[in-house]
């Protein structure tokens, strides 16, 4: 069994450790002190480490630095309520694992846990030296249709180089953890992975983010600080929303890729630096060029190596097991083992939706439908509103409706049934629910139209509370 050994002042978080590494199977340690590290070490071997940045007798870098200083490949891994990016950059360069803001999701403990036992070479058995990460990595691509198939198909020879990629896709559909998969196959697995959305951030504050700078370099810089490309030498640097980027940090950039080498703002010598670039973005990078908008030297020099991600609109036969992906994530973090699974009408509204979100909408959709549904399935009803309504929105009659039947009379109820559904559900919302008001402009008796809606089921409750 993997031991895990939680550092942290606070009972709360012990509690929260416990339960949801508990249920991965290891064995959860817990101390309150950070001042008796060696100690600690001795007692309980652990095979990782997570500790709290800020505590009142040792803070987590001196934590660090401890256990480093006896055992530099176990992995340590800070838990802080005060994240920054800047100190997750100094706390990476000082050897840390990885750096969690609290609070944190069940799956992102989990995750952090797992990549770091493997990324640092402290997991058990023969096998786990990356090989295994890789399997799960491309295990988290679910996917049923030909064109993500092939894409997987493709991210082992991809990873195996050096070269740069620009992965094309709406906002989403996955792009990071496609990036992701890259670096898990290639051979700078062990070192680190890490992304940065270039919308995020103004031009002056993602140049220093980049690049570091020096002390007094600007307004503010009260201290040296190391830039993502020093942290991840021997790494990936993920760079999302590239389009975003400037036309001046863009020629930076250029320079980097070219030279190798980098220069913290207001420094004067160069530091080599060795990274692999994975790109994304959402914007035509084409016509970005054609309007001065993006340079062209750096678009050849990024995409190197281009991959497309579907829309998940244009590749509905994955939704089914997407679905089964999330319910399984969602029911194991959120403790709902009562729900036992998915009902086809509630498959059926997810493959009928269009889903502008991508896949990101789809997994906030299962997810909420996992804490509100009351089982035991779940069902229709669970889904958000605003995806119901954008579905039957888009529902209207349709030739295929009666080919459930040959017979005359039940193929036009069926083909009336739906045109009933799209007009009623309509009059409703411009009627704003008003029974009396949808009655006027539809032109029936209140009575009639109270019938209506109560044999198509859209109005399942008394009369009296519509108004």
């Amino acid at each position: 069994m993997r031991v895990v050994l939680i550092i942290h002042p606070e009972q709360r978080m012990h509690d929260n450790c416990r339960r949801i590494l508990g249920k991965e199977g290891y064995g959860v340690k817990c101390d309150a002190e950070s001042g008796r590290i060696s100690e600690l070490m001795d007692k309980h071997s652990p095979h990782a480490v997570l500790t709290a940045v800020r505590m009142p007798d040792k803070d987590g870098f001196q934590v660090l630095e401890s256990i480093l200083a006896d055992r530099p490949r176990l992995p340590v891994i800070a838990l802080t309520t005060h994240a920054s990016i800047p100190e997750a950059v100094i706390w990476l360069k000082a050897g840390g694992a990885d750096y969690l803001a609290v609070p944190f999701a069940a799956d992102q403990l989990v995750r952090s846990v797992e990549e770091a036992l493997v990324g640092f070479g402290a997991a058990e058995g023969p096998h786990e030296d990356g090989v295994s990460k890789t399997g799960k990595t491309l295990d988290a691509i679910v996917a049923a249709s030909r064109p993500v198939l092939k894409l997987k198909k493709i991210l082992p020879k991809v990873g195996r180089t050096d070269a740069s990629v620009l992965i094309r896709g709406e906002t989403g559909t996955g792009k990071e953890l496609f990036a992701k998969a890259i670096h898990e196959l290639s051979p700078r697995r062990s070192a680190p992975f890490l992304p940065v959305d270039c919308a995020a951030l103004p031009p002056t504050l993602l140049e220093s983010e980049l690049f570091g700078h020096e002390k007094g370099a600007f307004t503010g810089a009260d201290r040296s600080r190391f830039g993502l490309f020093e942290v991840a030498n021997h790494g990936t640097v993920f760079l999302d929303e590239i389009g975003e980027l400037d036309v001046a940090t863009q020629s930076k950039l250029f320079r980097v890729l070219q030279e190798g080498q980098i220069r913290q703002i207001g420094g004067r010598r160069s530091t080599p630096v060795d990274v692999r670039i994975i790109a994304a973005t959402n914007r035509d990078l084409e016509g970005g060029i054609q309007k001065g908008l993006f340079r062209p030297e750096l678009y050849f020099r990024l995409n190197v190596v281009s991959l497309t991600i579907p829309p998940l609109r244009e590749r509905k036969e994955d939704i089914p097991l997407l679905c089964e992906h999330f319910f399984a994530l969602f029911r194991r973090t959120h403790g709902r083992q009562d729900l036992l699974g998915c009902d086809s009408a509630f498959i059926e509204a997810l493959i009928e939706y269009k889903w502008p979100g991508n896949i990101r909408e789809l997994m906030n959709a299962v997810e909420q439908a996992v804490v509100l549904s009351d089982g035991p399935k779940l069902t229709r009803t669970d889904l958000p509103e605003a995806l119901l309504q954008e579905k039957s929105s888009h529902g209207g009659p349709k030739r295929d409706d009666y080919k459930e039947t040959l017979d005359y009379a039940a193929a036009r109820d069926q083909l009336i049934d739906t045109f009933d559904q799209e007009f009623f559900n309509h009059l409703l919302a411009v009627s704003q629910g008003n029974l009396s008001e949808a009655a006027r402009k539809a032109g029936l008796a209140r009575k009639t139209l109270y019938n209506k809606l109560k044999r198509i089921g859209i109005l399942p409750f008394d009369i009296h509370e519509m108004d």
